[in-house]
């Protein structure tokens, strides 16, 4: 397929935000090269909610039938989320259904991270190219108004718009905002993950009654002070996905300082320390963490304060100011946040339909790129910031820190309806907004 347009886009990372960017683009013609860090595309991880609200971006792309299609563990059952007092007696605190309009229809799934970047990568066009083992190093403007990019193996890639679609540890961010701006930081939130067996869990000693809500559908949390498990089955119902979060609050939310000198933020661990970290936790909870086996310990980190602007001018290589916008950041790039609302990826779905949407514009041409890459941040940073301050806000809940007080009626107010500003947004009224937004300012001719 020939490029419709006259600009080109280079993508920085290939991961679930950068993706779908990549299939946008690539599906309406606009020229588009990926630059992915590993030998192919991988993510690390276990399992990962897609809300409604991303299924609905699927759907405005026009692929929604073909991820269905390619998924094994697609559903469209009603999803809830329980929440159970970890300690004795596991007295329910809130059974929290998810009612979606039954016109937008309730779509969420959950998947392995792995499987659904395979769904991703079958969906990309022969027209969107791949370079693999491409880690980038810097990002600037050329004295064409281009954007280069520069790797470790010295190569230099040129484009029109750079998207950095390169994760939380985005060198494309640290190059536009300067290393001394960045707003990582180390969340003091601790999560133990692991993926189990169901089969080793009928096996094992677990009372019954226990073990057959805990594998229902829907999501269940066991909550507790400082200290919460998230639990869902992924892999047609064959694997428990387990998440169990402590938080340090006396460490929480420390700058995480320069790239240099960051350690591994995903460490191995035993059962006998997910046991410690929750020892007060009682005996039908601990007796999932008997099962565990080979658990890894993540130190989750965050853009807090979110960001407020994901587009930039690269700078020249000489450190001078560019004359244009040119390069606009997506998904954990742009709004890492912690996992408690489980919208992270969800929110880069979101914006991913949203960039490429306007990109692929039949209006949008390399002379206005700028204009509309002003259009998208307008519309997309107060939503990215929305669900990123509410995924603090709900670990804070979950963990006996929430507006209303560590008790059980304090909780279940605070957590009455959280979840309908995220899975009930429409992202396709937002695109629609950045649209009429470009006709009011004369970029576009109104439609």
């Amino acid at each position: 397929m020939s490029s419709n347009k006259d600009f080109t886009v280079a993508i920085v990372g290939g991961g679930i935000a950068g993706l779908v960017c990549a299939v946008g683009l690539a599906r309406a013609g606009v020229e588009v090269d990926v630059f992915e860090a590993a030998s192919k595309y991988e993510e690390i991880g276990a399992g990962i909610g897609i809300g409604a609200n991303a299924m609905r971006s699927f759907e405005g792309m026009g692929i929604l039938e073909e991820v269905k299609a390619h998924s094994q563990s697609m559903g469209t059952a009603s999803r809830s989320f329980k929440f159970v007092r970890g300690t004795e007696p596991h007295d329910v605190i809130y059974d929290y259904p998810i009612d979606v309009d039954g016109k937008n229809g309730n779509m969420g799934a959950v998947f392995h991270r792995a499987a659904f970047l395979d769904v991703l990568s079958h969906l990309l066009p022969t027209n969107a190219r791949s370079h693999f083992n491409k880690r980038c190093v810097s990002v600037y403007t050329d004295q064409e108004g281009r954007v280069r990019l520069r790797f470790t193996d010295d190569t230099v890639h040129e484009a029109d718009v750079v998207i950095g679609a390169d994760g939380i540890k985005s060198v494309v961010r640290t190059q536009v905002i300067g290393e001394d701006a960045d707003r990582l930081v180390d969340t003091g939130t601790s999560a133990y993950r692991a993926l189990i067996p169901v089969q080793r869990l009928h096996d094992a000693n677990i009372r019954k009654e226990f073990l057959e809500d805990l594998l229902k559908p829907s999501p269940r949390g066991y909550i507790g002070l400082d200290k919460h498990i998230i639990t869902y089955a992924i892999m047609n119902g064959t694997m428990l996905n387990i998440s169990a979060l402590t938080t340090d609050l006396a460490h929480s939310m420390v700058p995480a300082g320069p790239q240099a000198s960051w350690v591994t933020w995903v460490q191995p661990a035993t059962r006998e320390d997910v046991l410690e970290a929750f020892k007060d936790f009682g005996p039908d909870v601990r007796a999932i963490f008997e099962c565990i086996e080979k658990p890894t310990k993540w130190a989750m980190h965050g853009l807090y304060p979110p960001l407020e602007s994901h587009v930039f001018s690269a700078k020249s290589e000489d450190g001078g100011a560019a004359s244009r916008i040119n390069v606009v950041l997506v998904g954990d790039a742009a709004h890492a946040m912690l996992s408690h609302l489980g919208a992270g990826a969800s929110v880069g779905i979101e914006g991913a339909y949203v960039l490429t949407s306007l990109l692929a514009h039949p209006q949008t041409k390399h002379a206005n790129l700028s204009d509309v890459l002003r259009a998208y941040n307008v519309v997309r940073v107060p939503r990215a910031a929305y669900v990123a301050n509410g995924s603090k806000r709900a670990g804070d809940i979950y963990q006996g820190h929430g507006p209303s007080g560590p008790g059980d009626k304090g909780r279940r107010k605070d957590l009455d309806l959280q979840w309908e500003p995220i899975w009930n947004y429409d992202t396709r009224e937002e695109l629609s907004r950045a649209v009429k937004l470009l006709g009011d300012e004369g970029v576009f001719a109104r439609e």
